[in-house]
């Protein structure tokens, strides 16, 4: 009996130390990933990549396209549909101004600083007054997440029924 017993708690031990090892083996590569989102995060800038090139986009650059103030509604598991003002760009302005051709059949997958990751589809985003990428929200700038905000840049869908597709935080977005 003790045997079995002895030999239970190896295999124990021996599982927990393989997840242990196996966490810090993953923390560690994704290191080099915490300080680039951090560091985007606090300059506020988001990375905007197709293809081959890929661009930092600040603040400033958002601001130099004229953002623009424009309703939608907010409705998600813990919360009624609410109608808020949001300010930003709409996607396919962005695409524009940096030179990257935006197709009906183009995907987007907009990456946040969390993890959570959206797909819209290029016909989405040239959709006049559907997608935009937001700055603020009910006329305050949108707060990074280190302050319990959704910035400082968030992506919004007007013309989805729920919010779910929203991708707050945005760290990067890569047109395909």
């Amino acid at each position: 009996m003790k045997s079995a017993t002895k030999r239970g708690n190896q295999i124990v031990v021996g599982s927990i130390t393989l997840l242990v090892a196996l966490t810090a083996v993953l923390a560690y590569l994704n290191a080099g990933d915490l300080a680039l989102k951090k560091e985007l995060e606090m300059n506020a800038e988001f990375l905007f990549t197709a293809g081959e090139t890929s661009e930092r986009v600040s603040m400033s650059q958002i601001l130099e396209l004229q953002p623009v103030e424009f309703e939608a509604v907010m409705d998600t598991s813990i919360t009624d549909p609410t109608p808020v003002t949001f300010t930003g760009v709409e996607l396919s302005r962005i695409c524009q101004h940096f030179g990257i051709e935006l197709l009906p059949d183009s995907l987007v997958q907009v990456s946040a600083l969390d993890g959570y990751a959206s797909v819209v589809t290029g016909a989405e985003a040239l959709e006049p007054g559907n997608v935009y990428i937001c700055i603020a929200m009910n006329g305050e700038a949108l707060k990074p997440k280190s302050q319990g905000g959704f910035g400082p840049f968030m992506m919004v869908i007007k013309n989805v029924v729920f919010s779910q597709r929203w991708c707050k935080f945005v760290e990067e977005i890569v047109v395909r």
